[in-house]
């Protein structure tokens, strides 16, 4: 990324503001010298779009300078550890600024193309996870090496036959309402027997009995019985002081159109509203967040989850904690970047028959399951925004996206955070071997 004034003192706003890394930012103080980078740079190496690493700010101190010296040798020692500390090496950018007059580098790590992926460390392979970095597991290995053996040919996970299953395991009312509503829509299908139509549609196999993952998922009676991480987790995250860490803990199941409502019960008991009067007199509640952007995100990450059998064993999952609410599921974004989200173009279905299915389902409450448009990120922005709320945080590792929407904060007079003074000074040129600045950054 290009960083200038404005770009970067957003960015050290937000975090004196969240009081913690980011996802795509790590920030270190370089106090005492070149710290050791080797996770953090492979980590963004294996981010489709990499990273920024931060030098010279210190987060115990709010993210206060520490005032860099040799600015030039850290950026060599640096440029070092992207060359040979990893495998294969990341490139790197580097952008000198001043912070309330200090100096502070910026390091952007460009992230690697899935054909070089994984990145390693050591050995490891790492991956970012909200404000560090992590080991990847095995299986989280093994998911990258299948993107990447089959990232040219276009694989229909959600269109694979589920052994032991049939149209007596199909949800009879959302069989009924979906059948309906398909011949509604597509006069091609009005005149043919309901298991033609299924079969399709991509609910049963071209050639058999069995249903798909797809019509499983999306119409079966209880999905999980097949499959158990067909499923969502929620929970609290409490503060900690010592006591509980989890307030309502629940595990749902049923099938997609069942698993966006009861998410949704969760959410709205979860959190709070305020009593507001409109213009006619009449009070009416006022949910903190707006619940058609938290429907639509929670919808995305049922509809796009990843179903491969590399993410068996993980579920959508749903955590609210007193600043955030995080919704995250398997796999990351196909064929397009979070930057491209809510933009022209910005569309993609990893599940093509899944998303296919659900564009013709509604929920106990009547509501499409998905809009099926591709404007729905741009909705969400437009409700938080209308909230008075910050825009949602986008990450993808390549194995996993996660959508964050920020709650709303308690007005502090006089106590806000204070915008820095940011001075972009001249970029220093690349070392041999790295990247030219203007990338594009998470």
């Amino acid at each position: 990324m290009s960083w200038d004034a404005r770009s970067a003192a957003a960015l050290i706003t937000a975090l004196r503001r969240r009081h913690h890394d980011l996802t795509e930012v790590e920030v270190k103080s370089a106090a005492a010298g070149v710290p050791a980078l080797g996770p953090t740079l492979c980590a963004f190496g294996n981010m489709p779009e990499g990273g920024t690493i931060i030098l010279g700010l210190d987060e115990s101190r709010g993210f206060a300078p520490t005032g860099l010296t040799e600015v030039s040798a850290l950026e060599q020692a640096v440029a070092a550890q992207a060359r040979s500390g990893v495998v294969p090496p990341v490139q790197v950018s580097f952008t000198q600024m001043e912070v309330d007059g200090s100096a502070t580098l910026f390091v952007d790590v460009a992230g690697l193309p899935l054909a070089d992926r994984p990145c390693t460390y050591q050995g490891r392979a790492y991956l970012r996870q909200a404000d560090g970095d992590y080991e990847m597991s095995q299986q989280e290995r093994t998911q990258v090496e299948i993107l990447r053996l089959t990232s040219r040919t276009r694989v229909h996970d959600d269109a694979t036959p589920v052994d032991g299953s049939g149209l007596a395991d199909l949800d009879p009312d959302l069989r009924a309402t979906y059948t309906d509503l398909v011949r509604r829509t597509s006069r091609r299908l009005q005149g043919i027997d309901e298991e033609t139509l299924l079969r399709r549609t991509g609910v049963l196999e071209p050639h058999g009995d069995r249903l798909t993952l797809a019509g499983a998922y999306a119409l079966g009676e209880y999905p999980q019985q097949f499959i158990p991480s067909l499923s969502v987790t929620a929970a609290v995250h409490l503060p900690r002081d010592g006591g509980p860490r989890l307030r309502d803990l629940v595990h749902l199941s049923g099938p997609l159109p069942v698993l966006l409502e009861d998410a949704m019960a969760w959410v709205e008991r979860n959190t709070s509203s305020a009593v507001a009067y409109r213009d006619d007199g009449h009070a009416v509640d006022v949910p903190e967040i707006p619940l058609p952007a938290v429907r639509e995100l929670t919808a995305n990450a049922l509809v796009h989850r990843s179903l491969s059998p590399t993410t068996r064993g993980k579920q959508v999952d749903i955590r609210l904690s007193r600043d955030r609410l995080v919704i995250t599921n398997p796999g990351g974004l196909y064929a397009l970047t979070t930057s491209q989200l809510g933009h022209p173009g910005g569309r993609s279905a990893p599940n093509e028959f899944l998303y296919a299915i659900c564009q013709h389902l509604r929920g106990p409450d009547g509501i499409r399951v998905v809009e099926g448009e591709g404007g729905g990120i741009t909705e969400v922005r437009e409700a938080l925004r209308g909230h008075g709320l910050e825009a949602p945080d986008f990450y993808d590792t390549g194995v996993a996206f996660t959508a964050v929407v920020h709650r709303p904060r308690p007005e502090q007079a006089g106590q806000g955070p204070r915008t820095p003074h940011v001075v972009l000074t001249p970029q220093s040129a690349p070392s041999p071997g790295e990247a030219a600045p203007g990338r594009t950054a998470v």
